[in-house]
């Protein structure tokens, strides 16, 4: 994954969590568990994306390979 991908990426997870405000209100700040997930899960991906960025800056393959995995996963569960 290169560094453009990673912000594309990134980019379009900031852009769903600054919706989340509105779905909110939608919902009536009553959040249903589907719902939770699918936000525990965002935030997982961008905090995997995070450790994808800090192995290339530390070269760290294995690091790399393994939080590339776990993005994988986690996107497609």
């Amino acid at each position: 994954m290169t560094q453009r991908e990673i912000e594309k990426e990134l980019n379009g997870i900031y852009r769903k969590m600054k919706n989340l405000r509105r779905e909110n209100k939608k919902l009536n700040y009553v959040i249903p568990k589907d719902e939770i997930e699918k936000r525990e899960e965002l935030l997982s991906l961008r905090q995997i994306l995070y450790n994808i960025e800090d192995a290339k800056k530390e070269g760290d393959k294995d690091k790399e390979y393994f939080n590339l995995a776990l993005y994988y996963l986690t996107k497609s569960a």
